[in-house]
């Protein structure tokens, strides 16, 4: 993914055509994206910064900036919809369109791809995209490999172009299918054709069969354009190690107070959370029945600190905390005998609390209020991250 440099590049005009790389922070040492001159000297996202220097001395490091990629992406993904309502966001920097219902309208797919090319390029102050326009959802993402470039592939030619692919370039292979596949000799697309499809469903299910079809050159997979109920809600760091109780402590309430602002923010409450802390010998977790069901940061909070009594200490690698089994927070059942006039007795002080940091944070910016524990998480130099899945346009919209 070069979004993140590309971002930079049209940010600061000085880095366009330099080898760029992006690291989560100042003090990051791992790159996370790449620019395609980067890519060039065979710089990779994961690779420490200091070995990325030893192919590309004159890699030019620039630190993340969550909340600009965010405003890019949403920029983009809105000046999309402006040509077609029919988008399914995939991340911060792909989607899938269906261009049929819009197809008559425009007069072919060439017109609406230089749309779509137009539209990404002032949303985005300049960023040049790659188009896949194909039969289906992964067959296109395979055409759009052409960096800069619209490719498209009629429906009845994708199955001899995507047939000559090596097996692993196909979204959703990774490397233990492509293993399990290759001890059959099934290295190209098109190998998969000597074998019966139960060779993949049998093992991997639905998932299986979808791939065996992407890889004859049919996603049988349609568009979902409809506005998705998520049934879950959470918030995670790499912790590196980290075995300070403060620096943990600190980590967790800033991780609990992002959860419930969110779940706040998108009216849903849930009984159910998940807390975790990974150690060298795996995960240290437990699910939570919370009743009634929540977003309070206090209640939540007050699960964590129980969780810290099953920690003892040992170097933490990665810190979780999942909200499950998400419903609205609009629906409430009432009591038969409730005086519906009086004061609503669930409503705490705390509850009060979070009302009011929220009003402040949305109005002056969202670290503005910030609870005395959280700035035990300053030390452990915290950056905003951005998730895979990150929509702009939806509720997997928080950094």
């Amino acid at each position: 993914m070069a979004f993140f440099p590309s971002c930079e590049q049209v940010d600061f005009p000085e880095l366009r055509g330099c080898p760029v790389a992006v690291t989560n922070g100042d003090k990051g040492t791992t790159i996370i994206s790449s620019s395609y001159e980067a890519r060039e000297y065979g710089i990779k996202t994961g690779m420490k910064m200091s070995e990325a220097l030893k192919l590309c001395p004159q890699l030019i490091k620039r630190p993340s900036r969550p909340d600009r990629y965010a405003e890019v992406s949403g920029n983009i993904m809105r000046a999309l919809m402006e040509i077609t309502p029919d988008i399914s966001v995939y991340s911060i920097d792909e989607c899938y369109i269906d261009l049929m219902p819009v197809l008559k309208l425009y007069g072919s797919v060439k017109i609406i791809a230089d749309k779509i090319r137009k539209a990404v390029f002032e949303a985005s102050g300049g960023i040049r995209c790659s188009i896949g326009i194909t039969e289906g959802q992964l067959t296109a993402k395979y055409c759009a490999r052409n960096k800069g470039e619209t490719t498209i592939v009629p429906p009845d030619q994708i199955k001899s172009y995507i047939g000559r692919a090596p097996i692993g370039d196909i979204c959703g292979i990774g490397k233990n299918i492509e293993r399990y596949l290759n001890q059959y000799g099934i290295l190209k697309c098109a190998d998969i054709e000597r074998f019966p499809m139960s060779i993949l469903s049998n093992r991997f299910g639905d998932i299986g069969r979808r791939l065996y079809s992407v890889c004859l050159g049919h996603d049988p997979l349609p568009i979902d354009t409809t506005d998705k109920d998520h049934k879950s809600m959470g918030h995670g760091k790499v912790t590196a190690g980290e075995n300070d109780r403060d620096v943990i402590r600190g980590i967790m309430r800033q991780l609990v107070e992002r959860l419930t602002r969110r779940m706040r923010h998108h009216k849903v409450v849930s009984d159910l959370f998940f807390i975790g802390f990974k150690t060298a010998k795996g995960w240290v977790g437990h699910k939570y029945k919370v009743q009634p069901a929540t977003n309070s940061t206090s209640v939540i909070w007050s699960y964590v600190q129980t969780h810290f009594k099953n920690w003892h200490y040992e170097a933490l690698y990665q810190v979780q905390i999942t909200a499950l089994s998400l419903q609205s927070s609009e629906v409430k059942q009432l009591d038969l005998f409730e005086d519906l006039l009086a004061p609503d007795p669930s409503v705490t002080k705390h509850d009060k609390l979070d009302d009011v940091k929220d009003l402040v944070n949305d109005k002056f910016g969202k670290h503005t209020l910030r609870s005395a524990a959280e700035l035990l998480a300053d030390k452990a130099n915290m950056v905003p991250v951005i998730a895979f899945n990150f929509d702009a346009t939806g509720k997997k919209n928080s950094l």
